[in-house]
């Protein structure tokens, strides 16, 4: 098996409310069981960030949905890079919205802006969370 990390970064086309995000969740979730997909989603006024890992052809698969997605009119791939074991093995999909990258990863909010020049500080902190 090749497993492969995929990040990103994305501007979301409108604010997203609790529903909203619920929503965005629970499809994902589903989407990551099935396909073997873990990871973590950070959102913070109106920009995602994402780290998924996977399966090569899975992890290709859902960046294609992802690029097809109409909810996002900025966005940018960071890498996509094989890896030789899971960051999150047990998480179909860890989210954390603003409050919780404030509290808990401190520069995060700094950097979660969609900028190109906070990338490697983005990618830096993605990897360092903690698994609980």
């Amino acid at each position: 098996m090749s497993l492969f990390e995929l990040t990103y970064v994305s501007k979301a086309t409108q604010l997203m409310g609790m529903l909203s995000l619920t929503q965005i969740l629970d499809s994902a979730v589903k989407w990551n069981y099935s396909h073997h997909l873990t990871g973590v989603l950070f959102y913070d006024n109106g920009h995602f960030c994402q780290l998924l890992e996977g399966e090569n052809k899975d992890i290709l698969n859902v960046w294609e949905r992802i690029e097809r997605d109409s909810r996002h009119i900025i966005l940018r791939q960071l890498a996509i890079r094989p890896i030789e074991n899971r960051r999150y093995p047990n998480w179909k999909l860890r989210f954390h919205g603003a409050e919780q990258i404030a509290q808990h990863f401190q520069g995060m909010e700094k950097v979660l802006d969609g900028m190109p020049i906070h990338d490697d500080d983005l990618l830096r902190i993605m990897r360092t969370i903690a698994v609980e």
